[in-house]
């Protein structure tokens, strides 16, 4: 599955340090929502992939011993 949730959070990390040294409260408001927005992502990334899990497990062929 496309996405990596680690990517993300460190997208998100690097958005807070933006806004964090940003002198205008606009550009502030706007990466701490992007962050917001990154961070986000990664968990419905994670409860996606914990969902997809026990259905890719169904759904390997059996493999039979010989």
């Amino acid at each position: 599955m496309p996405g990596d949730p680690k990517e993300c959070r460190r997208h998100a990390l690097a958005c807070v340090r933006l806004a964090q040294t940003s002198q205008s409260q606009q550009a502030r408001e706007q990466f701490s929502n992007l962050a917001r927005t990154w961070i986000k992502l990664a968990d419905d990334l994670e409860r996606t992939e914990a969902f997809l899990a026990p259905l890719d497990d169904e759904t390997q062929p059996i493999k039979r011993a010989s």
